[in-house]
This record gives structure tokens, sequence and C-alpha cells, in this order.
């Protein structure tokens, strides 16, 4: 199923074969870019003063500032020096660009690079609003640590503790821009059949359902379950996430889980495809009024099941 620019719909196919797996999206580059920028006006400077102090050129300035160029952590390090950034803490959170910008492909190359999920921590954390299409699992953002670490566990069975770990670290990590001050709006459609399922036990799946129900009060987040007789999973037959960013200087961007990487989306005929299969499964979805009821009814339903 497929939607062009008239509304017509085209192969969901064809977006994927325009974009290389696992690529990491420009907007990294561009959102560091545009931290690297807003030191230099913090401290009025120009592209011209910062290029004399760090012996390159304003034109370099300016296309790092762009996200024209790459950039290597030396370049980096010598900018955040120069506009009196010594943090390790804070060098980190940018360096952490640098090798996401570097390295496309790192999370299923090297075992000792940045756990999977890292990449989206810097993208959700710049978002003011995330949409998201989950059709298998309750979706990552409103996991429990336990319902998470079992998705975990079912997803990569051959890694080992340590790293299943690591994985759920930066997951943790990630559902904290929920409960930073200006939280962004999360609108999530989930399907019936993924809340139905006992991931990591009985226990473990009544406290999430529990956990949603609490999340759900919040005002920044409206959450739709698509039931088992709508039409969801087969308008997108997979998962995805849709980010706009706090700086509307970058662009939106689409993301979609692949079973070892994940694919960016930037171009915006793929933007507004993804959106009208989200308004399409979000019109079939029940209500966010009606979810808390919903979310009770799965609950009790289990509990009239013979054991």
């Amino acid at each position: 199923m497929n939607i062009d620019h008239g509304g017509r719909y085209q192969d969901l196919a064809d977006i994927s074969a325009r974009t290389p797996l696992g690529e990491v999206p420009t907007v990294l580059r561009r959102m560091l870019g545009l931290r690297l920028q807003q030191l230099r006006k913090e401290r009025r400077l120009t592209q011209q003063e910062v290029g004399q102090g760090i012996w390159a050129s304003g034109s370099k300035v300016s296309r790092i500032e762009s996200g024209m160029v790459g950039l290597g952590r030396r370049d980096v390090v010598r900018l955040l020096n120069f506009y009196g950034i010594t943090d390790a803490d804070e060098h980190d959170r940018y360096l952490s660009l640098v090798q996401l910008g570097d390295q496309p492909g790192w999370w299923h190359q090297d075992r000792d690079a940045l756990p999977k999920g890292f990449e989206l921590l810097n993208l959700e954390s710049a978002a003011r609003t995330i949409r998201c299409y989950e059709p298998a699992v309750v979706p990552e953002l409103l996991q429990t640590d336990e319902y998470a670490r079992a998705v975990l566990r079912l997803r990569y069975p051959y890694l080992p503790g340590d790293e299943i770990d690591r994985l759920l670290a930066v997951r943790l990590q990630r559902q904290q821009v929920l409960d930073r001050a200006d939280p962004p709006y999360l609108w999530i459609l989930v399907e019936e059949s993924a809340l139905r399922r006992p991931i990591g036990g009985d226990a473990v799946w009544r406290n999430q359902l529990d956990h949603l129900e609490d999340v759900i009060q919040a005002p920044n987040v409206s959450l739709q379950i698509v039931g088992d007789n709508a039409c969801g999973s087969v308008r997108a037959v997979c998962g995805f996430l849709y980010l706009r960013f706090i700086d509307t200087q970058l662009p939106d961007v689409v993301c979609v889980a692949q079973p070892n990487s994940m694919l960016y989306l930037e171009e915006r005929r793929d933007i507004e495809c993804y959106l009208r299969i989200a308004d399409l499964i979000a019109v079939e979805a029940a209500r966010p009024g009606n979810t808390a009821a919903w979310l009770e009814s799965l609950k009790s339903e289990a509990n009239r099941m013979p054991s």
C-alpha cells in the first residue's frame, strides 16, 4: 500500500530502496552543527573569528554549522575548548553525535561501539512531537524495566546478559525525555494484539498495563489502541516513529525499525507517506478517551481465562 503526492498509494518498498539500511540521518550532523552554532552566537563571535581561533577558515565553520560536512573528534574538541566548554560530560554529548555520523552501521559492525538505540536518544531528546505506530509490542518509550528486558531477550536471544543490560540502559535513558520540564507531545498507536501478549510473564505484563494507565494521565501523551478488527497492520507492515524537532531548522524524520538496524527517511514525500498512514490508522483506532477502559478490559479478560 502506497501514497504519492496526489494521495495515491505507492509501494513502501520503493522508499526503503532509496535509503541505505542503517544510514545515520543527516539530521544528526545538522543537530551537531546547530548546537555548535548556538555556542558561537552565545559568545557573540563571527564565523570568521572562530575560524581564525581554531586555525581554520570562516567558510569551514559555516559548513560545519550547516551540517554540510562530517566532523572529526579533533575538530569538535577544538571548537568546544575554544568556546570554553571543558566539562567531560558535556564533551561526551557532542562527541556521541560525531561517533554516529562517522560510523554508519556501527550498531551491527562493532560490538564495542555504542549500543543500539543511542542514535534515537539524540533524536528524541530534540523532538517536540513524536508519533509512533507499533504492531508487535508496547512502544519502547512506554515500556517498564521488566517488560523492556523481556522484549530485548526475545529480540536478541544470543546476546550475553551484559549486552542486554547496555541495550536496556539506553532504552530507559530514552524514556527520560518524557520527564523533562517541557516534554514532547507523544502520540502512540498500538495494536490490541501487542497489548494482549504476556511478554515476560503474567506479572510483568500486568505491571506493564498498569504503567500504561498511569502514563496516559499525562496531558502530553495520547495512546490509541488499534483493535483486532481494524487494518493497521495491513496499512503499515512494520512499526515506525515520526519525529518533529523543537528547532524548526531540523527536518522531520521517520525511523523504521529493521532487524539489525534503523532505516531513516528524510525526504518530504516519504514523511508525508508515513504521516498519511498514521492518520488512516488513527481514524480506525479507538479514541484516546477509551484507552483506560480498554486496558482494564484486557486485564479483566485475563482474570476470567482458565488457568
